[in-house]
């Protein structure tokens, strides 16, 4: 009896667990049908026409809403304020001669689109302008890359999503976006663009977003020279040719000749590479002599890390399409030697150059480890979703809007803020002021303006200068910015009183300094 009853519940468990098996295994592929029946509604004509200019109306609203709260609470870096001050001068008909780079603002980078942008800026505010309009360049990407992705990639609608996502959440495009305002974010859906007319043979519209790319950053003729040759390994051999000798020429002609007659008679970012000798011909000799130390700085941890930030977020699919990345590393390297100051963010300009070639690559990649289908290469669902999931993991880590940077309290003014407001009503339009970043700018649209370093190159307090407040009427100085202990902030105010500066205002850490008059 006992035996009979046991046999009875086991077969009863049996059944229970091969009927939630079957159930399981029904619903799964219910779902399956559901999303393949979804996918061929969306694997038409009419979606890849309009749906990624949704898709990049959507990244435009949400690129605009986070730089502009930013700005509204004093978030974004002064590299903003260096286009305010150009702006504030061509405006009023003098030369665009930055302070802070003691030179004249189209002779650090070229960046010839910045005219244009002037004449909005009259009709509309500058700031929110320019940060508006660099968030559509970002934006405006997503269409490029999704065309690229459908027509030469040939990827299904999921795998195309999936490269869009990964862009959009690319640290190096929200840190871009959070870095004040760099023209050359124009060029970046202007390389996209260039290679899918590329795929079309538009040479004339291919030539014209070419010149697009140069005028945002006289160096990114590297990158169009780079795109010249990933067309040549394509076999299309004559534009790419011609299209690599025009990237060369523009940053040879714009590097060593127009910008050095617009600035200090050399090119303008010898400094940067001053570790490896005096003058050009000195750069190159000490490159060339000393190998071992190049490479030493390429393979450097900073440089490692920022070439892992670039190709980590697409799961290292350009790894697996390296001929459409190799062309561009001679500027990666360029960009790697180079002694620039990060401030943080990592130079994310920059990676402008790099960018479209490792998702042109990625798009590739997907093609390859792909399965042929009836129209479309299907790429196995799971390795869509993991390239998803490393984009937003990095995204987590890396960017400036991560959610561990908490951007939903973005936009709210604290004392601080409120104290810096104040501030800027002790300075008059026509003095010359010395700041530090948080207010510099709010006062940046002046003849001269100047950034107060928040530490020493020890990163610690340090004491100014006769050099440092030269031809200076106004210092302001942003206790909460530099957290320095208050004896050091008070020595550093004791230091501007034997200056000949007077202490006009304190509030919440904020003081502003004003040199005596001359009587």
């Amino acid at each position: 009896m006992v035996n009979a009853s046991r046999d009875r519940a086991v077969r009863a468990i049996d059944w229970t667990g091969e009927h939630v098996v079957t159930r399981v295994h029904t619903v799964r592929r219910r779902m399956d049908m559901a999303m393949l029946r979804g996918q061929a509604r969306l694997e038409s004509p009419r979606v890849d026409r309009y749906f990624p200019w949704f898709l990049a109306a959507l990244a435009w609203l949400v690129f605009s809403f986070l730089a502009l709260t930013r700005l509204h609470d004093l978030g974004l870096p002064q590299d903003l304020g260096h286009y305010l001050q150009a702006l504030h001068l061509l405006e009023n008909g003098m030369a665009p001669q930055i302070s802070d780079f003691g030179m004249n603002l189209f002779a650090v980078q070229a960046a010839f689109i910045f005219v244009p942008i002037i004449w909005l800026t009259r009709l509309f505010p500058p700031a929110e302008t320019m940060l508006v309009l660099q968030a559509f360049a970002l934006a405006l990407a997503v269409v490029p890359l999704w065309r690229i992705t459908r027509q030469p990639g040939n990827l299904r609608i999921g795998a195309a999503g999936a490269l869009v996502a990964a862009y959009f959440f690319h640290p190096s495009v929200q840190n871009l976006n959070l870095a004040g305002f760099h023209p050359e974010a124009f060029a970046l859906p202007a390389l996209l663009a260039a290679y899918l007319q590329g795929q079309k043979e538009r040479w004339w519209v291919v030539s014209l977003l070419a010149f697009l790319v140069v005028v945002a950053r006289s160096d990114l003729g590297l990158a169009v020279m780079a795109l010249g040759l990933v067309f040549v390994g394509e076999e299309r051999r004559n534009p790419g040719w011609f299209l690599a000798s025009f990237g060369l020429l523009w940053f040879l002609i714009m590097g060593f000749f127009i910008q050095p007659l617009m600035g200090l008679g050399e090119y303008p970012h010898l400094v940067e590479f001053a570790a490896y000798g005096d003058g050009v011909f000195g750069v190159i000799g000490g490159i060339l002599v000393h190998p071992l130390v190049v490479l030493g700085d390429l393979f450097e941890r900073s440089s490692f890390e920022k070439v892992m930030l670039l190709v980590a977020p697409v799961l290292f699919l350009p790894l697996v399409r390296m001929r459409y990345v190799a062309p561009v590393l001679p500027l990666l390297a360029f960009f790697l030697l180079a002694d620039v100051s990060s401030g943080g963010r990592g130079n994310p300009e920059q990676d402008v150059a790099i960018l479209p070639f490792v998702f042109i690559a990625a798009t590739y990649a997907l093609m390859r480890i792909g399965q042929p289908g009836v129209r479309r290469v299907l790429v196995d669902r799971r390795v869509l979703a993991v390239l998803a999931l490393t984009a937003t993991m990095f995204f987590v880590r890396e960017a400036a809007s991560s959610p561990y940077e908490e951007p939903w309290n973005w936009g709210e003014r604290d004392a601080a803020d409120l104290a810096r407001f104040e501030a800027i009503n002790e300075i008059d339009d026509y003095d010359r002021v010395l700041a530090h970043p948080a207010i510099f700018n709010l006062v940046a649209e002046r003849e001269t303006i100047r950034s107060l370093p928040l530490r020493d190159t020890s990163g610690g307090p340090y004491l100014p200068s006769e050099d440092m407040v030269a031809g200076i009427d106004v210092v302001v100085f942003d206790g909460q910015a530099t957290r320095w202990p208050v004896p050091d902030r008070k020595v550093f105010g004791e230091a501007l009183r034997v200056l000949g500066f007077d202490e006009t205002f304190t509030d919440e850490g904020i003081r502003v300094f004003v040199r005596h008059s001359e009587s």
